[in-house]
């Protein structure tokens, strides 16, 4: 990738990042002006995280993810082009990987310590959006790294992801400012399907992984549309965690997996720990969120039943 193109990109990036905190003031002041906002703090905390999570990905970035992407192209199976039809292919084969990658993040301990971070959020509006780990460079761009040897320019995924992105900090949105769209639900993530991924609800949690397409999550069977009798709760599961608190936000969950990995004889539970989803342990095998979605479901299935 020459010269020309990283300068492009990195003003690229710049102009995106000024397009988003424009968005996240003008939001939070119409939040702040009509008494709606919960908490100032865990605003300020999310905006703090925005270079905690995004220098680290910059610097590695250039020296390992482009590089990576350039590599690739060069290597590639197939020359695609330019056509329109190819940016709507690239996108949804981005849209994928971001499941995919955003599934893992629930799915494996490790992910979850980092993709965890951005869940920690107890209220929502557009800050949330930038609040994440400072190791996510080590999860994320597996998202647009492998798509050049497919044969789709580096340069066109880097724009899809750009636009993903500001799609992404859209479905943040509060549910004060922006109501549900059921219309929309049938192709697109909405801002009212995202509220459900970030809810802790027992019939909620991990659901909804799209960031544009609800495609996937319609494939898969983890589509769940928000219930008019349960309003979301966001936070992660237990109250162990102060959403307001920039340092626990980045650690906790790294210091609980080391604690649980102590706490296993056998160096295959230490390894299990690492790899298998939160909520499991070594001495009973643990309770994971699929069995507590699993158990709301039943509930509900029983009370239609009764009816």
């Amino acid at each position: 990738m020459n010269e020309s193109i990283l300068i492009l990109l990195d003003k690229l990036r710049s102009t995106l990042g000024i397009v988003i905190i424009l968005l996240v003031i003008v939001e939070w002041s119409i939040l702040t002006i009509t008494r709606k906002i919960e908490s100032h703090k865990e605003g300020f905390v999310n905006i703090t995280s925005y270079p905690i999570e995004g220098i680290p990905y910059i610097l590695f970035g250039k020296v390992v993810i482009l590089g990576t992407m350039a590599w690739l192209y060069e290597h590639r199976l197939f020359t695609l082009g330019y056509g329109w039809y190819v940016w709507l292919l690239g996108y949804i084969l981005y849209d994928f990987m971001f499941y995919f990658l955003h599934y893992i993040g629930h799915k494996v301990r490790f992910f979850w310590c980092i993709h965890g971070v951005h869940h920690t959020a107890e209220e929502m509006k557009m800050t949330v959006a930038v609040r994440g780990s400072f190791l996510i460079f080590i999860h994320m761009p597996h998202t647009i790294i492998w798509l050049p040897f497919l044969g789709f320019d580096p340069f066109m995924i880097l724009i899809i992801e750009q636009v993903a992105n500001l799609y992404g900090l859209y479905e943040h949105a509060s549910e004060k400012l922006v109501k549900r769209h059921k219309w929309l639900e049938t192709i697109f993530i909405t801002p009212s399907l995202h509220r459900v991924h970030h809810a802790k609800n027992h019939r909620y949690i991990d659901t909804n992984y799209g960031e544009t397409f609800s495609i996937w999550d319609r494939i898969f069977g983890t589509l769940q549309e928000e219930l008019v009798y349960e309003k979301p709760v966001y936070g992660v599961m237990g109250d162990t965690i102060d959403g307001a608190n920039l340092w626990q936000i980045q650690m906790v969950f790294w210091k609980d997996l080391w604690k649980d990995m102590k706490s296993a004889d056998r160096w295959s539970d230490k390894l299990r720990y690492v790899i298998n989803p939160p909520g499991w342990n070594h001495i009973d095998g643990g309770k994971m969120a699929n069995e507590y979605r699993s158990e709301a479901l039943n509930i509900d299935r029983k009370l239609e039943t009764n009816h």
